[in-house]
């Protein structure tokens, strides 16, 4: 029997994962836009400046937190003016989520 080396599986799994993260990234890419998050926040280089750019949110938030400001962002920060996003259907706040997470 022969063995795969682990970089050829490595190549492989991301050959076969690229399509799905390109669209999971333009479906958070579209919510970003059509939710008007970035009436408020900015994100490479064009939106608002009353909340906090969207830019490296992954380094200074942990997928809780992120997850948290989404469903109830005025636990933090009760003056805040961010709509709750529970409303969303749970594969979009998943795709918001895992997309805002890697963004460093």
């Amino acid at each position: 029997m022969k063995t795969f080396s682990l970089s050829f599986i490595l190549v492989l799994f991301i050959s076969l994962a690229s399509p799905t993260l390109a669209a999971d990234d333009a479906k958070a890419r579209g919510l970003l836009n059509s939710l008007g998050c970035k009436g408020c926040h900015s994100f490479e280089g064009s939106g608002g400046s009353l909340g906090p750019a969207l830019d490296g949110v992954g380094k200074r938030l942990t997928r809780e937190q992120i997850e948290a400001k989404m469903l109830t962002p005025k636990t933090t920060n009760p003056a805040s003016m961010m709509p709750a996003y529970g409303h969303l259907a749970e594969e979009d706040l998943a795709a918001l989520i895992d997309f805002l997470e890697v963004q460093k």
